[in-house]
């Protein structure tokens, strides 16, 4: 049995070893090192510094992915909330709600019930069909005003949930 010295890469300690051992712990600084024994020279590597290391990036490649994620979740919401968007009467961009489609509606129906009154006083009752397709008309659209403003806030509150969930993925990776 052949003895090799080695110099320990966590302490710098001599150790003597068994030429034939891969793996040994530093009897002085508990470092876990691997034997290396090429054709010229015998040396040791710091196995723990490697797994640190690698754990390290391992840690620090899922905070990137929760990055990636938190801004492919950002772009998909904007796109939608582009699409969902409306303008109210000065032009303003606004969130879809249902109290623009209700009043929307009330207007509508009172314009088809004077045009419909109008139009029965001045015995035209042909042109008072207009009336009425006036308010068919504001009632789909209030109904499809409503629908889009419950979606959008359905869609808003999926959105704001999965970002404070991924928030505090990312959060809890940071310190740890």
């Amino acid at each position: 049995m052949k003895v090799t010295k080695v110099c320990c890469q966590g302490c710098g300690a001599d150790l003597e070893l068994d030429e034939f051992i891969r793996y040994v712990t530093c009897n002085y600084c508990n470092a876990r090192l691997e034997v290396v024994h090429d054709a010229t020279v015998t040396h040791t590597k710091q196995l723990d510094k490697i797994e640190r290391t690698t754990d390290d990036l391992a840690k620090k490649l899922q905070v990137i992915e929760l990055q990636n994620d938190i801004e492919h979740l950002d772009r998909e919401w904007e796109k939608f909330r582009d699409a969902a968007l409306t303008r109210d009467e000065k032009g303003q961009i606004c969130e879809p709600s249902g109290g623009g489609s209700i009043i929307a509606v009330i207007v509508g129906i009172g314009f088809g019930i004077f045009w419909i009154v109008m139009c029965v006083s001045n015995q035209v009752a042909g042109v008072a069909l207009v009336g009425i397709l006036f308010i068919v008309l504001s009632i789909f659209g209030m109904m499809r005003g409503s629908d889009k403003a419950a979606i959008y806030h359905v869609q808003k509150d999926r959105y704001e949930a999965a970002r404070t969930s991924l928030l505090g993925r990312l959060d809890g990776k940071r310190r740890s």
